[in-house]
């Protein structure tokens, strides 16, 4: 029995390996953010939902693509480079190699996939590819001495040797060839976000099981909040104090945290009755939709806006308004669906909606 679960892991790891490799040889490359004067980049998936790559990274307005390396996590080695600039971000030993290394990783799987033709065992492949994979990060640097000289001293003083872990303290770590040989093809989803790449290798993130596929993923409150102030472009941050009035306040995400000053301070996020902010809960429609209304100016009409039965008194004008501009469409049976709790991507269809809008010139200034 033992036996047959190994068996049945290791082929899962092993379509698992074969998914990614489709995904990275069918990746597209973005044009890259060189313009200094340019709007602030923007991912079509926001890596602040990717809890492994924040542990790595932190959000920054002025860095090319939006983030930059943590100077705790272990990317910290970068922390000191000048993130804001595109010629250095962008050049031979940024963006430049960071995608040569991924293409690297398809040379990795072409190894895999030989060596099961020829029926090899999972011990065998990882012993092969996690050497293969040191190789192939030090050789990433062969351009840059200084960096170089320092990952082997890491190595060195990690490892005892400067080429990085062997195959057996490999194993020792992990305790499976199986867990090693998905570690080798393993990506840093922080270092793709700080080099604008971070959307053309979502797929592996999903796949591997770092985030959620944003069709699925709940949207908490404070990433409506950050999404809809995006889109309505309200200014950032503002006031450090418009938060100390919310007793649950260091609950809420850092990385988002000026997203959620700047609408506490203009009265978008208002709290509940009893003081709080709820910032990583779940986010209700109707809770969602006014949020969005208080971030855009006053909506202009498309059409009659529908009565919605699961709509309190109080908050009917505001959701009037959104649905008579096509923001809150009427489900068909006079229900708006108030309680249900919205996934990242229907928050998401909500905010590019709000952007269109805005950019097509159809939402008047609000007076006042």
């Amino acid at each position: 029995m033992k036996k047959t679960r190994m068996l049945d892991r290791s082929a899962g790891l092993l379509i698992l390996l074969l998914c990614l490799a489709c995904v990275l040889s069918a990746a597209v490359l973005p044009a890259s953010a060189e313009d200094p004067a340019a709007a602030p980049f923007r991912y079509e998936h926001d890596p602040r939902l990717n809890p492994r790559a924040m542990e790595d990274i932190v959000a920054d307005p002025a860095a090319v693509y939006g983030f930059r390396p943590s100077p705790e996590g272990s990317l910290k080695a970068y922390a000191d480079l000048d993130w804001s600039d595109p010629e250095l971000v962008n050049g031979e030993n940024g963006r430049e190699a960071r995608i040569a290394y991924h293409e690297s990783i398809n040379d990795m799987y072409s190894t895999m996939n030989g060596m099961l033709l020829e029926g090899k065992s999972i011990e065998e492949i990882a012993r092969v590819i996690s050497a293969r994979r040191n190789e192939l990060r030090l050789d990433s640097y062969r351009d840059d001495p200084e960096m170089l000289a320092a990952v082997k001293e890491r190595n060195l003083e990690k490892y005892g040797h400067e080429e990085g872990p062997l195959p057996d303290e490999l194993y020792a770590q992990y305790g499976s060839w199986e867990t090693v040989l998905e570690k080798a093809f393993s990506v840093n989803s922080g270092m793709d976000a700080c080099l604008g790449l971070y959307d053309d290798y979502y797929e592996l993130y999903v796949i591997s099981g770092q985030v959620e596929d944003a069709s699925t993923a709940p949207a908490s409150r404070e990433y409506a909040v950050a999404a809809f102030t995006d889109a309505a472009g309200i200014p950032l941050p503002g006031s450090p104090e418009a938060l100390s009035a919310f007793g649950d306040r260091d609950l809420a995400s850092p990385w988002y945290s000026a997203e959620l000053t700047a609408a506490a301070e203009r009265g978008i996020l208002r709290g509940y009755e009893d003081g709080t902010l709820r910032p990583r809960e779940g986010v209700s429609r109707l809770e969602a939709l006014l949020l969005l209304s208080r971030c855009l100016p006053e909506p202009e009409a498309a059409g009659p806006a529908p009565d919605f039965s699961d709509v309190p008194s109080w908050a009917r004008e505001e959701i009037a308004r959104l649905s008579a501009a096509g923001l809150a469409p009427d489900r068909g049976d006079g229900v708006l669906g108030a309680a249900d709790r919205l996934t990242v991507e229907q928050v998401d269809q909500l905010a590019a909606a709000a952007a269109q809008l805005t950019a097509a010139g159809r939402l008047e200034e609000r007076n006042g």
